[in-house]
Parts: C-alpha cells; sequence; structure tokens
C-alpha cells in the first residue's frame, strides 16, 4: 500500500498493545494479520510491546512460536516476521483474578522505567463479551488504566460486538465504562464500519453533487439492505442459538449501514459530527408496536438448523429474517426501509438497493414502469451500479434500461486496499473514533430491536420453514 507516513507524535510515543485473549480466534484471523500489514507499512509506533494475556500457560518464546506458526501457514515470508513477533511477550492470567492484573501493571511499569516515559496503552478485549465487566473491573482495581503521568501517555480500551444481549445488559456495561472511562478512552467495535465499501458511503453521497438532490422521500421509492450467506451456522450454533440472526448482524451490522444511508450531511468532517449524524439517523426510526412486528416482519429457519451441533433439537430461533422500518426525518418519512439476512441462502450478497420513483415524463414509452436503481454491493463484488435509461437505436422513440458502474477492484492497484482490521488499529493508534460505534447508537439500536425479538418470542409472526441453499427471501406487503 503506498501510503505517506508523516510520523506524526502520535506515533513516535512508546506504546504498550495488551491484547486479552490471544489464543483466541479473532487474533488468529485478523488482529494478528492486520498488525503485520501495518508493520510492514511502517504504521506502528517506533517503540512498541505487545502483551498477550491468556489462560495458557505460555512463555515469550512459545507466544511467538505460536503465533509464527499461524503467519506461516498464511503464506507469510520468514524474513519479515521474526523483527515483528519480538515486540510479543506473554503474561498468564485468569481474567476473572485481580492477581494476574496486578502482575501486569507491575510489568508494564517496568517497561515504562526502561523507557523513561509514560507510554500508551491499550487494552483490547479479543475475549467473549461475557468476560468484559470483570475484565473493565479488573483494569481499573489494578491501576492498570489509571495514567503515570498527566502529561503524557493516554489509556485506551477496546471492544467487540455484541455490546450486550439486550437493552439492560447494554446500559449495564455502559454505565460500568462510563464510570472508568471518559468517552474519547472508549472504542467499540464494529467492524462493518471500517470496510472500504462502507467508509466510501459518506464520500459517495456527498461528494457527488447530482445525488443529494434526489435523496428524498420525493424521489426514493425504497431502501433494501441485505446480508445474505449461502454458509449455516458451522461451528458457532452454541452462540448463535442464544442470539439468532437478528441480534447477530441486524442490531449492529445492517442498522449501521442504514444510518449511513439515511442520515444527513455532517456540518463537519469530524469524528464527533459524522457520529452524531449516525445518531441521528438511527434515532429517527420508529419503534414498533406489537401489531407492526406482526404485520412489517418475517422470521424463518432453515431446515436441519437444528440438527446443527450446540443448538437445541427444540429451537426457534430465527436464522433469516427481513424487517420493514419507517423513519421519522421529514426527508425519509414515508420511505420503508428494509434490513433483511439469512444464513443457508441461495446468494452470497451483501449490498444496499436505493430503489427511486418511476418517472412521469412523457418521453417514457415502454409497457413498464422502469426506474432507476442504485446497487451499492460489498459482496461478492465491491462495485456501485445505476440502472438509467436511454433511447435506442432506430427512427422510433423507445427507451431502454442500462447501466453505470463502477468496481473498486478494477478501478484501483489492490495493494491500495486496506483490510478492515487494519483501518481500526490504525485509528485506534492514531485516536479517531469515526469508525467506531458510540454509547447514544447502541443504546438506540437495541430500543428499535429489543420489542421485535420480545414479540417472536412469543411466536409471533410464524416462523417459516425454508430449504437450504434454495430460499431467496420473503416479501412484505
Amino acid at each position: 500500500m503506498t501510503v505517506t507516513n508523516t510520523k506524526s507524535q502520535k506515533f513516535i510515543l512508546p506504546t504498550i498493545f495488551v491484547l486479552f485473549g490471544i489464543t483466541g480466534d479473532l487474533v488468529k484471523k485478523k488482529i494478528l494479520w492486520a498488525l503485520y500489514d501495518l508493520y510492514l507499512k511502517n504504521f506502528l509506533p517506533q517503540k512498541l510491546l505487545i502483551y498477550g494475556f491468556a489462560r495458557r500457560p505460555f512463555k515469550d518464546e512459545e507466544i511467538r512460536a505460536y503465533l509464527k506458526t499461524i503467519l506461516q501457514k498464511g503464506g507469510v515470508e520468514l524474513k519479515n516476521v521474526e523483527k515483528f513477533l519480538a515486540a510479543f511477550h506473554y503474561v498468564q492470567g485468569d481474567f476473572s483474578e485481580l492477581d494476574a492484573y496486578t502482575k501486569l501493571a507491575k510489568i508494564l511499569g517496568r517497561a515504562d522505567g526502561v523507557w523513561r516515559v509514560c507510554s500508551n496503552k491499550l487494552f483490547y478485549l479479543a475475549v467473549p463479551p461475557s468476560a468484559y465487566l470483570q475484565i473493565i473491573k479488573n483494569l481499573h482495581e489494578s491501576g492498570l488504566t489509571t495514567p503515570c503521568s498527566p502529561e503524557e501517555g493516554w489509556t485506551r480500551v477496546i471492544l467487540e460486538k455484541p455490546f450486550g444481549t439486550d437493552l439492560n445488559t447494554a446500559k449495564q456495561l455502559d454505565m460500568q465504562l462510563g464510570s472508568l472511562f471518559k468517552e474519547e478512552q472508549i472504542y467499540r467495535v464494529d467492524h462493518y464500519l471500517a470496510k472500504e465499501t462502507v467508509r466510501n458511503i459518506v464520500a459517495f453521497r456527498f461528494s457527488n453533487v447530482f445525488l443529494e438532490p434526489a435523496w428524498n422521500n420525493k424521489f426514493i421509492e425504497k431502501i433494501e439492505i441485505k446480508l445474505l450467506e449461502p454458509t449455516g451456522v458451522s461451528e458457532r450454533g452454541d452462540f448463535y442459538d442464544k442470539v439468532g440472526a437478528l441480534r447477530d448482524v441486524g442490531q449492529n451490522h445492517l442498522l449501521q449501514l442504514l444510518a449511513l444511508f439515511i442520515m444527513d450531511e455532517p456540518i463537519r468532517f469530524t469524528p464527533e459530527a459524522i457520529k452524531k449524524e449516525r445518531a441521528d439517523a438511527l434515532s429517527s426510526l420508529k419503534i414498533m408496536t406489537s401489531d407492526e412486528v406482526k404485520k412489517h416482519t418475517v422470521r424463518g429457519q432453515y431446515q436441519g438448523y437444528r440438527k446443527e451441533k450446540g443448538v437445541s433439537q427444540k429451537s426457534n430461533m430465527e436464522t433469516y429474517f427481513k424487517i420493514k422500518v419507517l423513519s421519522d426525518k421529514h426527508d425519509f418519512r414515508g420511505v420503508p426501509l428494509y434490513i433483511e439476512s439469512g444464513k443457508c441462502m441461495k446468494q452470497d450478497l451483501i449490498e444496499v438497493v436505493v430503489t427511486f420513483k418511476p418517472s412521469t415524463s412523457p418521453f417514457i414509452n415502454v409497457n413498464h414502469d422502469p426506474q432507476n436503481v442504485l446497487h451499492y454491493q460489498l459482496r461478492p463484488e465491491e462495485k456501485i451500479t445505476m440502472c438509467f435509461l436511454a433511447k435506442k437505436p432506430g427512427f422510433e422513440y423507445m427507451v431502454k434500461e442500462h447501466e453505470l458502474g463502477f468496481d473498486y477492484h478494477q478501478a484501483y492497484d489492490h495493494s491500495l486496499f486496506v483490510d478492515d482490521y487494519e483501518a481500526l488499529l490504525y485509528d485506534i493508534i492514531k485516536g479517531d473514533q469515526t469508525l467506531f460505534v458510540s454509547t447514544q447508537e447502541i443504546i438506540t439500536q437495541w430500543k428499535l430491536i429489543e420489542p421485535i425479538v420480545e414479540i417472536w418470542k412469543k411466536g409471533a409472526p410464524k416462523l417459516n420453514y425454508y430449504k437450504p441453499l434454495l430460499y431467496e427471501g420473503a416479501k412484505i406487503k
């Protein structure tokens, strides 16, 4: 990747990165690779120590060997690995035992002593959400989150979604975090916000002057957000059967995408302004009544789901949903907004479809109502296409639908692309919270979703069963 690295003060100051759950899947599949890519691009702090914290009885050389094996299996050249892995160290400890945190605090204190400076500290909780509250409490009680100097050395804590399992647990987590940290210290990860095509949405909408005048209920007929997967729950059966499709991806990823497509233009290009507009867009969505849930939601379960490992044989958990929501925003009032997701679907697709109202022009003389349709696709391809109308060649004045398109990977060299976790870690070090979710967004998302979940638990609407890899989704009147 070609990037101009100015090596600002934020990247020069010594930094200690503590990875809770270093032996877990998130580190193995995402965080390790993101750190390695940033290392190759010279975007990590010059003085960096990475401490893994987990239960396994590793020594420093053993954790390096463990991580080296992961990188080797991924095809990494050995000549680049050794120096990168030299930054890694290991502290064995149980997440629930305060003594382990006290030991960690002493180790980090010694590092500051060697550097003769109060280092920056990152605490990444790459662990099950059930461990969050205990870890946060022990970090505070051990003094790990207290800066060693008022003038230098920031402290940041990073958490992964889900942020709670319902509105009440989300509020509890928020209250605990808020009592120990300032909002600018808390980085809540919804990795969809860091995807290249998702980061482009704000630029696409507000940099193109021809779009915004038509981006309202006068011209837009509906917006559909789809996340469809041909795969089942795989090894996640035990987790999935506790949350279901709506809480797994609807409460977070899809609502965040929807917010980006209906939010107002931020008054400034700052993290605070962008997050405020996302939160305001979410707050504009109407909380559904019991009757509306029954009318405007569909839920389904793929046949064979109950035979998956970790899933109850009597499970009524949804693996598919489609929900119609409405916004109180003046410019989107009356526009149906759909969020839809499913496992074992016929399609492998993530996209946002914006359908514009049919033209009333007298020049339109086809036997149906042709419409401009914008497809903003994240998967299987990263591309934007727009259906438009043009005259067919010949004597007759007939119009035909055509497509304008932009493909990210055809337009740009692959080396320019940044992985979502690479972007997240870069911004955490830089102190930019644009790609991270605020308290207001999380609480609002749960307020929208919880009433739906509660009605579904009571059996309404009826749970539909669909054939794996054949189902294309439902329609809502």
